[in-house]
């Protein structure tokens, strides 16, 4: 069955090659390579022109339509009864397609996810620690934090393979926030989907290096706040606070919006209902160094996976 691979890029050619490399290694060959340049990027249409295989697509925007938009116009020229998505800066194992496609034979239609192998210059863990197993809603798995240090539970966009026919019925949201999340949710909550993990690291994702980021822009914490106030029909209480304080709170510390620390607290008791995990990190985001916060939070993930902490990459 055919595969349309959609990859969306902009300035960073050498990065992409890596990921153009690893769908055209896949153990699965049946596959089309949509790459998306998000906007005039000579350099990037080159380096893609370059690679010599029928497979590879190339689609140029005339001006950005964000990494959302771009993989909207890449799935919208797909010709195959799957659709996967892969970040530039990502890349797949080579039986990552293979896996998917014979997990999702045994299952009814679904959006399939995998395993993460997370790489960062000081250590490796793999993501999720918790597979979501469909038993309760998709919102509470993303943001109820239930430990202090949380945040473990992930679903992550190069790791997305779908059935063209799930697609159809959702889009990515080039206006909002987080539009990974937010397809994960019109997908579970409204078009009633199931979401699916194979049990196995089949993607390669690499965090936290020095480097600008495309798809995941630098959002401010009203945009996240806004992203909020509209999914707020479609997502519980204990979701609600874990969105407010986790994510929201968590950006506004970062960028030291200090009239946002009561706003949010009140938000948060108001329309949610809250969990000590929830407030305490939040605390800590306004009262502690957040180069010490990440580094608890990686320690974390790393021991629990049984990997020495920091491990040299």
């Amino acid at each position: 069955m055919l595969v349309s691979v959609v990859i969306p890029t902009i300035n960073r050619p050498k990065l992409l090659l890596r990921a153009i490399d690893s769908v055209l290694r896949q153990t699965h060959q049946e596959i089309e390579v949509i790459v998306v340049v998000d906007g005039p990027d000579p350099d990037t249409v080159s380096a893609v022109r370059a690679v010599n295989d029928p497979r590879l697509q190339l689609i140029v925007n005339p001006q950005s339509l964000t990494a959302a938009g771009a993989r909207n116009a890449g799935a919208d020229h797909a010709r195959g009864e799957w659709i996967a998505f892969l970040d530039d800066d990502d890349e797949w194992l080579p039986s990552k397609l293979e896996r998917q496609i014979a997990f999702a034979s045994g299952h009814p239609p679904a959006l399939l996810s995998c395993l993460s192998r997370v790489v960062t210059p000081t250590a490796t863990y793999v993501l999720p620690q918790v597979i979501f197993d469909n038993s309760g809603p998709i919102d509470e798995y993303l943001f109820d934090r239930r430990s202090l240090l949380g945040g473990c539970n992930f679903i992550q966009t190069s790791s997305y393979l779908l059935p063209r026919a799930l697609f159809d019925k959702v889009r990515f949201d080039p206006d909002s926030a987080h539009d990974d999340w937010g397809f994960l949710l019109q997908l579970s909550k409204q078009a009633g989907a199931r979401i699916e993990t194979v049990p196995e690291e089949l993607v390669i994702l690499y965090f936290e290096e020095q480097r600008p980021s495309f798809t995941s822009r630098s959002w401010s914490w009203e945009h996240s706040l806004r992203y909020l106030d509209k999914i707020q029909p479609i997502i519980t209480p204990r979701a609600y606070s874990g969105y407010c304080l986790g994510v929201v709170g968590e950006r506004a510390a970062q960028q030291r919006a200090y009239a946002a620390f009561p706003e949010l607290l009140r938000r948060a008791f108001r329309n949610g209902s809250p969990r000590l995990s929830h407030v305490l990190p939040y605390l800590a985001w306004w009262l502690m160094p957040h180069w010490l916060l990440r580094q608890l939070r990686a320690s974390l993930r790393v021991r629990r996976i049984g990997v020495p902490l920091f491990t040299t990459i």
